[in-house]
């Protein structure tokens, strides 16, 4: 039987899910915060002042990344004595898991797509702005080349890897145990596109969400919904950049 359906008493749950977001959103609100202000306090070093908000806030925020998934390998392995593979982290059928991603990533993009202006234009017809994420904020007021390059580091690579840790093989195997593929699949989509605090683009990411919790149910593995996550940070960040340097001068 896939590690995946494993169903019994010595399995993360809901429980576990909600101290580990406790614990990302403590660290990420507070526990940051309270790091600038004792560095600064003892230092004598503003930290954001010193290299720029966007570098220390990245730095962090991927040091926070990684502690949380340290904490879900501890719940796993030390809490359940349970394998990493039972996160769906294994390459067992990895050719086949990146081509069934692209697959059907190619597919579902169209929508992606259209949702975004469907939402876009409903907005404007309301007399709504629509609000910008602060990545693509950050993105397009960015002079530093360097500054740059650990954006899109952390927008293709760590993001897509620790997020679907998270969100699929942490999350979304926990849901699994109380609740039917399809309400696995709606609230691995939903809780995803939440926790982006955007309502512009909640739409987008939802659809995205369901398409990567879908993939997750059908390999029972992790390295699809990464394929897909890479692919569309990637082609998000490319245009952004390219609309940055080249795009915005013809506009």
């Amino acid at each position: 039987m896939n590690d995946l359906k494993r169903i019994d008493n010595k399995h993360w749950d809901l429980r576990d899910i909600f101290k580990v977001f406790l614990f990302y959103l403590l660290m990420m609100l507070a526990g940051i915060p309270v790091f600038l202000r004792i560095v600064k306090q003892i230092f004598g070093l503003d930290l954001v002042e010193t290299f720029g908000q966007n570098t220390i806030l990245l730095s962090l925020s991927l040091v926070v990344n990684i502690l949380t998934c340290l904490y879900i390998f501890n719940i796993v392995r030390i809490g359940y004595s349970m394998s990493v593979v039972s996160l769906g982290l294994t390459i067992r059928n990895w050719k086949s898991d990146v081509k069934t991603g692209l697959k059907h990533y190619l597919i579902v993009l169209p929508v992606i797509i259209a949702s975004g202006f469907v939402v876009d234009f409903a907005l404007r017809a309301f007399g709504i702005e629509p609000e910008q994420q602060d990545i693509i904020n950050n993105v397009l007021s960015e002079d530093s080349l360097g500054v740059l390059a650990f954006m899109v580091f952390f927008g293709v690579l760590a993001a897509p890897i620790v997020e679907e840790l998270i969100f699929r093989g942490f999350l979304q195997s926990a849901v699994r145990i109380t609740c039917d593929k399809l309400q696995t699949v709606l609230t691995s989509g939903f809780v995803f596109a939440l926790i982006h605090w955007n309502a512009h683009v909640f739409l987008q990411i939802f659809i995205l969400g369901l398409l990567l919790a879908y993939l997750f149910e059908i390999t029972g593995s992790l390295v699809a919904p990464i394929t897909v996550h890479i692919c569309h940070n990637t082609a998000t960040l490319a245009f952004l950049i390219s609309y940055k340097y080249i795009l915005k001068s013809h506009v």
